[in-house]
């Protein structure tokens, strides 16, 4: 008996276009999970990793529109265990402040993996839409908590109030933010990083200037602040055509401290 992307042709066709676009499974899942596509079958990321996979064996390459682009998958009980991350808090429980954008200084907080270098590790402040970011050495919990360590230590103290990541065993660490920068940290349900929409959008932008097969490491620092600051000058709809920058001047005045490096 075929699987069900083999079967129907509708939802197959949604499910290569979403990942040509860049969207990973879990955001393909979780988009049907949420009802945005009422004529498509609902199906979890297990079930298009399946077929990604099985379609590589045909001689097609849908593997390689996934973010780390590996030819062949590694068995489930290889991967780490999302159980490392110690003291998570729920998203659900996240205030309504903070889901409404009526606050400035909450963050969401993800990596951006290009081709076989290192991370670029981004911040996206949720209100001013503002975003950040900063090379790691490596993908490990303690150089990601290090760095953004040292970039929210450079932040006006007004924009630390908290961050969500999702489950990605990088941000296990997230506990030294509330204990060194008092910041409080959620995360996004299992396999649901869309959850955090303001920084996937912010992720999309930077793949502009970041794609996927760039060799990140041929960037210099200076760069890679170059496209953020080009990022934060561009004018955006939802916020009236002001841009970031100009969104949290208007927040917290003129005396701000934003600072990259």
């Amino acid at each position: 008996m075929k699987a069900i992307l083999e079967r129907e042709v509708n939802l197959r066709g949604f499910v290569r276009d979403r990942l040509a676009e860049g969207w990973r499974p879990e955001q393909i899942s979780g988009w049907l999970k949420a009802g945005n596509e009422p004529r498509l079958r609902v199906i979890g990321c297990e079930t298009i990793y399946a077929f990604i996979y099985r379609a590589a064996q045909k001689a097609e390459t849908l593997w390689r529109d996934l973010t780390r682009r590996h030819k062949r998958r590694r068995p489930r009980r290889a991967r780490p265990s999302r159980d490392t991350i110690k003291d998570r808090a729920s998203i659900h429980d996240r205030p309504k402040t903070i889901e409404t954008r009526g606050e400035a200084g909450h963050w969401e907080g993800d990596l951006i993996i290009c081709k076989r270098t290192r991370p670029v590790l981004v911040l996206h402040e949720r209100k001013s839409r503002v975003t950040l970011a900063a090379r790691l050495a490596g993908k490990t919990a303690a150089e990601t908590i290090s760095v953004m360590l040292a970039v929210f230590g450079r932040i006006d103290p007004r924009l630390r109030r908290s961050v969500t990541f999702d489950n990605d065993t990088a941000f296990a660490r997230h506990g030294l933010l509330r204990d060194m920068r008092d910041m409080t940290t959620w995360f996004c349900d299992a396999y649901a990083s869309w959850q955090k929409g303001g920084i996937e959008n912010a992720n999309g932008r930077l793949r502009r200037w970041l794609p996927r097969h760039l060799d990140v490491d041929r960037l210099s620092d200076a760069e890679i602040q170059d496209i953020v600051i080009t990022a934060n000058l561009t004018p955006r709809k939802c916020l009236a055509f002001k841009t970031p920058f100009q969104a949290i001047l208007t927040e917290l005045g003129k005396d701000v401290q934003i600072r990259f490096s």
